[in-house]
Formats: structure tokens, sequence, C-alpha cells
């Protein structure tokens, strides 16, 4: 078992490798699947649940298919945002978007949160909008500085 554990983590380099950084650097559903999924095949290669060379011919097919399903998204608006989904305002101009945060499950607080973490601003009106990205991170987009007020700062 010590063998296949060795020649299975050399491989899984290898087949990481041919995913590519999006596969397991972006964190969409579509990324999270394919990295659950391996790790899922590869167990059963080490432990012997199924056959060795099984196994790793069926993570190749599952890297090709991640590759062929992301290359085919970059080219499908449609596709990508079936596969990945959208982002979705949160925050805008004053106005929190209360139905995009109760459909992405993101309490005011946690919005708050977000605008200190990633902006370094203390409320809000600080900031121009808040988004939530596909992967579930929460982006923010700070006001711009008028000239004229950037000289008396």
């Amino acid at each position: 078992m010590m063998g296949r554990a060795l020649i299975t983590f050399l491989l899984a380099i290898i087949l990481v490798r041919l995913a590519g950084r999006r596969a397991f650097g972006l964190r969409s559903p579509f990324d999270t699947v394919i990295s659950l999924l391996l790790g899922a095949t590869l167990r059963r290669g080490i432990v012997g649940a199924s056959s060795f060379t099984g196994t790793l011919g069926a993570c190749l097919a599952l890297v090709i298919l991640h590759r062929v399903l992301a290359y085919v998204c970059l080219h499908s608006d449609l596709l990508s945002r079936l596969v990945s989904g959208n982002d979705k305002v949160l925050y805008e101009n004053g106005q929190l978007h209360r139905s995009n945060m109760r459909r992405m499950l993101v309490s005011e607080q946690d919005l708050k949160e977000a605008v200190r973490r990633m902006s370094n601003e203390a409320t809000l009106s600080d900031i121009e909008r808040a988004f939530i990205e596909r992967n579930g991170e929460i982006s923010i987009v700070k006001k711009k500085i008028s000239k004229t007020k950037r000289a008396y700062v």
C-alpha cells in the first residue's frame, strides 16, 4: 500500500499540473467539484478499493473533462454562467441590495466586515459598490477621491 500511495502522490502532482491553476486556485463551484472528485477517486486507488490503472484513468478523464469544459466556458458566456454562476451587486450608491443579499445568504454584518477587511474603510458609506463574486468572495470598489479633495488631504 505504501508503494501505491507514493505512486499516487507523484501522479496526483502530474494531474494537478495538467488540471492547471484554475482548478485549485479560483475555487468556483466548478473548480471545487473537480478537487473533490479527484481526491475521492485517488483515495480508491491508494486503499485498493479499485484497480490502480482504472483509478488513474478515471482521474485523467476528470482532468481532461475539466480542461475541456473550462475552455468551452471561456468562449461561451451562457455556459460559463451555468457552470460557475455570476457576480451579484450587494451594495451600490448608498443602497443595500437586500434581495441579492438574501439570495446569496450574506448578512449586513458580513458585508460590513468585508468592507473593513478589504478596503480599510470603517463604514459602507465609504465605498461605492460591493459584489459577491462567482467564487463566493466579497469584493469592494472604493469611492473615487476628486482631485480637489486629494490636494487637501
